[in-house]
């Protein structure tokens, strides 16, 4: 369980790494920074928040010398992206990760800023975390924003905590990577690609049916992840889980740890529910 508490008085920073908020995202934006507010937090919005050419928030450029002067910023106690899409991987070669390392603020994200949280965890040694902050206005807000005060502000492990079963072995613990196993995958064979040995191996999915996830499994299998990692954490895969095809991406996942028949866990409260949790990588 991480350690981060935040205090009233505190200012945060919204920031779109990934593709930008869309003009007619202002109004739940507003309801987001109110909800901050409402917490006692103090809120900045970035430069690079809405879209302004094309699906962009700005250039890779700056992007990046957004998020850099975000976590150089003493005044800034946490920053929460609220993006997502196809981006983020864009900025990875423009970051400061010693200065980043030196800051040891926390970075909150889902979805594409997968590639973002595990190349900073990687790169720079510090915790970044797995949270879709927009549950905050959701349809489950009332919940989530109690378990986010308790946890940031409390120091209680409300957001932590999450209902799972196991699929294959009965105990898993260790350091957590991952996330979104499409944008996960962006890093293979980067300089950022995190080091799977002996680490929980995290892997959700919005889009997809068993074709297109099996597809991505291979390759994951392909980099050697799964014959490195200590066990995998299943979040929800949304449209996989919607067809009713999980089944065969089970079978698959334990067929390609046959050999080693590590722990294998499967949760409906990581991902990109509304009602999900926050998993700490790194």
């Amino acid at each position: 369980m991480s350690s981060f508490r935040l205090k009233s008085g505190d200012r945060v920073a919204l920031i779109a790494c990934s593709d930008g908020l869309a003009p007619e995202d202002r109004a739940r934006i507003e309801a987001l920074s109110g909800q901050f507010r409402s917490f006692g937090l103090q809120v900045e919005e970035s430069r690079t928040l809405i879209r302004t050419a094309g699906p962009f928030s700005g250039t890779p450029r700056e992007r990046a010398d957004e998020l850099n002067r975000l976590f150089a910023d003493p005044r800034i106690a946490a920053i929460f992206d609220i993006s997502g899409g196809d981006a983020a991987n864009q900025i990875l070669p423009l970051l400061h990760y010693e200065a980043i390392r030196n800051s040891g603020k926390p970075l909150f994200g889902l979805s594409d800023l997968s590639t973002v949280l595990n190349a900073v965890s990687a790169r720079s040694g510090i915790r970044t975390y797995h949270y879709r902050t927009m549950n905050l206005i959701g349809a489950y807000a009332e919940r989530q924003r109690e378990a986010f005060y308790r946890t940031f502000f409390e120091g209680l492990p409300d957001l932590y905590n999450f209902d799972f079963e196991f699929l294959q072995g009965e105990d898993l613990n260790g350091d957590v990577i991952g996330g979104n196993l499409r944008c996960l995958l962006k890093l293979a064979g980067t300089p950022y690609w995190p080091d799977a040995t002996g680490k929980v191996l995290l892997l959700e999915a919005l889009g997809g049916g068993a074709a297109r996830i099996s597809s991505l499994l291979s390759q994951l299998s392909q980099t050697g992840a799964l014959e490195r990692c200590s066990g995998l954490l299943l979040g929800t895969f949304t449209e996989l889980e919607s067809r009713g095809e999980f089944g065969i991406v089970r079978d698959l996942l334990l067929e390609l740890t046959q050999g080693r028949s590590i722990p294998i866990v499967k949760s409906s409260q990581i991902g990109h529910g509304e009602d999900a949790k926050c998993i700490v990588l790194g």
